[in-house]
């Protein structure tokens, strides 16, 4: 009996440990995992081209929800660069350029084109700093 409720014990143990190793992986950009620091040196250097995305490049979108969503996590981001947050700056990389992928296939009349694409490129060079994976989509 001792011999099967060791061998029960160490089945739960292995159990437990790769349940443990995959929530931790699975976990890296939840809100309670551990800041991801980035190079304050680039981050610096981009900082720039989001501050004229916000000020400049989202007036330029017409449809006020998307324009308020971007301006929005536009600062967000500034913020992060600034306080040196991969985490968060890779959140904000992800939601904007998700909002601007969708809306770009949306604008039927392709106005927003221009502005969209700026913005899109400057999320390309961040996602290079964080890690967020975004590419720029090839809608015409």
């Amino acid at each position: 009996m001792r011999r099967l409720s060791a061998a029960m014990t160490d089945n739960l143990r292995r159990t437990l440990i790769v349940v443990s190793a995959v929530l931790a992986t699975a976990c890296g950009d939840s809100p309670m995992a551990p800041e991801t620091p980035i190079d304050r040196v680039a981050a610096a250097r981009l900082t720039p081209s989001v501050t004229d995305a916000r000020i400049r490049l989202v007036n330029g979108i017409e449809n006020a929800s998307v324009r308020e969503r971007v301006l929005h996590d536009l600062q967000e981001l500034e913020i992060a660069l600034a306080n040196g947050d991969g985490r968060k700056a890779r959140f904000h990389v992800r939601v904007i350029g998700s909002v601007v992928d969708e809306y770009r296939v949306l604008d039927a009349g392709k106005k927003n084109a221009p502005d969209l694409t700026a913005i899109s490129l400057v999320l390309y060079q961040i996602s290079q700093l964080v890690a967020a994976g975004y590419e720029i989509s090839n809608v015409s």
